[in-house]
């Protein structure tokens, strides 16, 4: 009885400091507005309350800004005490909506935010009087009587409604934390895409200088393409965060949602493969670095290598070799005529992209940190050099189809060499052009570098 008194005490003070802060608005005459969460029992503010308040302080400011209500940043006040979590802020006096209307846009407002119910926007005019539309909020727990009718006849506990309120919290916080991380994977293979075609010039491939070796391409229909994929990067990623069935039976509804996205890219680039590959490799990565993430909050590089080496176990073999096919793929003919050389990126995912992660990545996690610092120059020489790393490591399928085994062991040959010799990538680059070579399973490789690049140095 002594302790219950005690928080009472505690709580009362607190609401005191906060009627005295209102005060100090009225003096100079505003109207306020405030936000609070009816939290019954004790205590009323901890970690998980605190996160889902200010999510809702953030929304409501948005909100308000969106209908154009003016308050006075300068001296709004954020409170967190034995009352719970409080947010107050003055109206600015030229405001163009009065007071009960600002009411009614604000129960509007609580209206649409999920746990609505448990969001209290006050409104009180200068004089200090509460400002109500006359409508009376439902009880939080059953939704069907009013809460003030709730509370006063007892139908529930506090025991009961705080159960349900810290469920639904935490419900509610695992769905903004997944969605806040899924659009961030998102925003970063989109990113990746276009760091990757704005590279200019690069060896035989479309860039925003040249069409390189291509004649049926050039860089706007890139963009076309990176643009019609967006979509289903989020699909891959959904996909990886909620999966919790065998690995190896995971491939093909990746490979279903990629074939929707290989259909939205030919509709988008009239019927030219721009980014097959990129479908091919960002279906699997996306997967992965979501399914790692949800389960342990972090992206480990071990982790991804070893579940992208899962998922891939058998695909050089069962997807490559010959079948009753009248025609075979470019993929298939490369395998017969060289074997795992041949396989593509078929074989970088089976082995866990070693391309990337031998020197490529670690150049960019080098170099790369702080890019939006760096100028254009910069990034371009960065990319340029992460390029070349990759091309002077990987057997890339264009290049055989392309041409031979010999020009694929020149170009990685002059790949090495132009790391560090800016001639040396004017020969390659015009080597490429003239034999009509293009690396474009080395540019595919680029965008996962800068994809797990942009991923292993973020707050996911």
């Amino acid at each position: 009885m002594v302790n219950s008194q005690k928080i009472l005490e505690k709580i009362l003070n607190a609401r005191e400091n906060r009627a005295q802060q209102r005060a100090q608005f009225l003096k100079q005459q505003f109207n306020t507005l405030s936000l609070s969460l009816n939290i019954p029992g004790y205590p009323k503010s901890n970690e998980l309350i605190s996160t889902f308040f200010l999510e809702v302080k953030n929304n409501l400011i948005n909100y308000l800004q969106a209908n154009r209500v003016e308050l006075i940043y300068e001296k709004e006040t954020l409170i967190v005490d034995e009352a719970g979590d409080f947010f107050i802020i003055p109206i600015a006096k030229n405001s163009k909506i009065n007071v009960l209307e600002l009411k009614i846009l604000t129960e509007n407002f609580e209206s649409t935010q999920t746990l609505g119910r448990l969001i209290d926007v006050d409104i009180f005019n200068d004089l200090g009087v509460p400002i109500s539309s006359g409508k009376k909020k439902l009880c939080y727990f059953c939704g069907k009587h009013a809460a003030i009718s709730c509370m006063r006849n007892k139908r529930h506990t506090k025991e009961e409604i705080r159960n349900l309120i810290f469920n639904d919290l935490k419900k509610i916080q695992a769905i903004s934390i997944k969605n806040k991380r899924i659009n961030t994977l998102v925003a970063f293979a989109s990113k990746a895409i276009l760091y990757e075609i704005s590279l200019s010039p690069k060896p035989g491939l479309v860039s925003f200088k040249d069409t390189g070796s291509h004649t049926d391409m050039h860089f706007f229909t890139f963009l076309n393409s990176a643009v019609a994929l967006t979509p289903f990067f989020n699909k891959f990623c959904e996909l990886g965060y909620a999966y919790t069935g065998k690995i190896e039976e995971i491939l093909p509804k990746i490979r279903h949602i990629g074939i929707k996205a290989e259909q939205e890219m030919f509709k988008a680039t009239g019927n030219v493969n721009t980014h097959k590959g990129i479908i091919f490799l960002f279906g699997i990565s996306l997967f992965s670095i979501a399914k790692i993430i949800s389960e342990n909050n972090r992206f480990s590089d071990t982790t991804f290598k070893y579940l992208v080496i899962e998922i891939s176990n058998g695909i050089v073999k069962n997807e490559l070799e010959l079948n009753s096919k009248k025609v075979a793929t470019h993929g298939e003919l490369m395998y017969k005529k060289y074997g795992k050389l041949g396989a593509g990126i078929r074989q970088e995912v089976a082995e866990g992209f070693p391309s990337v992660f031998k020197n490529a990545l670690p150049f960019l996690d080098k170099n790369f940190k702080n890019h939006q610092k760096l100028n254009q120059e910069e990034i371009q020489e960065i990319l340029q050099t992460t390029l070349l790393h990759i091309i002077s490591l990987n057997n890339d399928s264009n290049i055989l189809y392309r041409s031979n085994f010999e020009a694929l062991t020149h170009v990685k040959k002059l790949a090495k060499n132009a790391i560090h010799s800016k001639k040396s990538y004017i020969e390659l680059c015009n080597y490429c052009k003239e034999n009509n070579i293009s690396p474009g399973g080395s540019a595919d490789l680029l965008s996962v570098s800068l994809l797990i690049h942009f991923v292993k140095n973020a707050q996911l």
